[in-house]
């Protein structure tokens, strides 16, 4: 099952994602089996999201053999030696993370170039600018659901 990727990672909290865990069977299958590992406190499968979050103890499971044990037993790409880096070798990951902050920058420059429209032109372009930059970054993160 090579497809199954890991989409997310906090220490004590990971999900990963694949075409067949859409089926509820094998999600189900798969949720049983993770719980009967050590240190798992929760498993919970979306089978029409074809993810699954996994709930451990951090104290017992350091994050990095946590992530090498679910790639090994998906054989995702995820390679335990990388693991760390793991924002850097998805760049999907990457684009997610910008969209919250993008969000906000969006709204902060919008505000403040209206603001600054009775200041003056120059200052008012200058915040047009970083409201654009925000929207540029936003919208690269959805573009797949824009040119559908």
């Amino acid at each position: 099952m090579a497809e199954t990727e890991i989409i997310s990672h906090l220490p004590g909290r990971l999900r990963f994602r694949g075409p067949s865990l859409h089926g509820p069977r094998y999600s189900e299958a798969i949720q049983a089996e993770l719980r009967s590992w050590d240190d798992i406190i929760a498993v919970d499968g979306n089978p029409a999201a074809g993810s699954i979050l996994v709930r451990y103890d951090k104290a017992q499971i350091p994050p990095e053999e946590m992530e090498s044990r679910v790639a090994a037993r998906f054989n995702t790409s995820t390679a335990p030696e990388t693991s760390t880096s793991l924002p850097q070798a998805n760049p999907v990951l990457s684009l997610r993370r910008i969209n919250r902050p993008a969000k906000i920058g969006m709204l902060i420059s919008l505000t403040a170039s209206l603001l600054a429209l009775s200041r003056g032109r120059k200052l008012h372009a200058v915040f047009g600018v970083m409201h654009l930059t925000f929207l540029a970054a936003h919208l690269l993160n959805h573009r797949n659901k824009l040119v559908q």
